[in-house]
């Protein structure tokens, strides 16, 4: 008998308003969070913003999310259709397409599109079963990696947006809190531009297990260290908060007391529609908008805490 995991696979097309309020809904109910992916209308129709192609996404929002195939997976499938349909009475939702997929398949299939790639002035990414192209120690900062189903292989535009503002903003002997460290990319090159101590929390296992496999990978484990949980897992006062994630999570995660952790934050995984959501949220919180970056539809904030008089 096969040891491969299998997952229900959920995923709606829709516009980048209702992607955002549909992403909300089904994020307490789902393993690994949610991703969104856009499509390309001038590329095939496998091609999303998340492969490794340069020409930009300009189509229509694809919300994915995952259901482990176990015994619970009917009571959770009901408990997400209950909330789509609770979403329906508001604005109509086009029906989700379900799919059974094998995970070993899954990560063939992605594989297939992770390539090398560099980011900002000097990140370079690559596959773990690839060798880095024309990689030169003394001109790059190499980033190996293998996420399995944990987000953030550096391909999505909203990981490419944090990995530049990273470079910009790490300064040496930094502490750096990681929300949604998923692969645990982002926490990586922290370390890797001089961070001194990296704490990742992610809520979903296989991410953690993944972050930690790609940390020791990459031989930053004595000062990565990602643990299982949401931000308030992670204790203290931190230099530079990064978050890839939802909007309506940032928002919330902010309404609890986030911003008060940081003197420096960087926000995305925003669409350019939840720019404003973010920006009041972290405003009533007590910081300010140092700048901002955009990629197509895609958003990322830069904040600062305001400096009490």
């Amino acid at each position: 008998m096969s040891d491969d995991k299998y997952w229900l696979e959920l995923s709606i097309e829709t516009d980048g308003e209702l992607a955002e309020a549909i992403s909300e809904a089904l994020f307490p109910l789902v393993e690994g969070g949610v991703a969104l992916e856009q499509r390309n209308r001038r590329l095939d129709d496998q091609a999303t913003a998340d492969r490794w192609e340069d020409e930009p996404a300009d189509g229509p929002i694809i919300v994915r999310a995952y259901l482990p195939v176990d015994e619970a997976l009917e009571a959770r499938r009901q408990r997400v259709e209950q909330a789509l349909a609770c979403l329906n009475l508001i604005r109509p939702v086009p029906t989700p397409a379900y799919r059974i997929v094998a995970q070993s398949d899954w990560a063939d299939a992605w594989k297939a599109g992770f390539q090398p790639l560099r980011i900002g002035r000097c990140i370079l990414i690559t596959p773990s079963w690839l060798r880095a192209p024309d990689y030169d120690p003394e001109r790059d900062l190499l980033i190996t990696l293998d996420p399995g189903m944990a987000f953030g292989t550096g391909l999505h535009p909203t990981t490419q947006l944090c990995a530049a503002a990273l470079e910009d903003y790490v300064e040496a002997g930094m502490r750096v809190l990681d929300v949604g460290s998923g692969s645990g990319i982002l926490s990586i090159l922290a370390a890797k531009l001089g961070a001194s101590e990296v704490v990742g929390v992610d809520t979903d296992p296989e991410a953690v297990r993944a972050g930690q496999e790609n940390a020791a990978r990459n031989a930053v484990s004595d000062r990565v260290r990602i643990i299982h949980g949401a931000h308030d897992a992670a204790t203290g006062h931190y230099d530079l908060i990064v978050a890839n994630i939802l909007a309506g999570v940032i928002a919330q995660m902010l309404a609890e007391g986030l911003g008060a952790r940081g003197a420096r934050f960087i926000f995305s995984g925003i669409l350019d529609s939840q720019r404003e959501q973010v920006t009041r949220a972290a405003e009533q919180a007590g910081l300010y908008v140092r700048e901002v970056r955009t990629s197509n539809d895609w958003v990322c904030l830069i904040f600062e805490r305001k400096k009490e008089l």
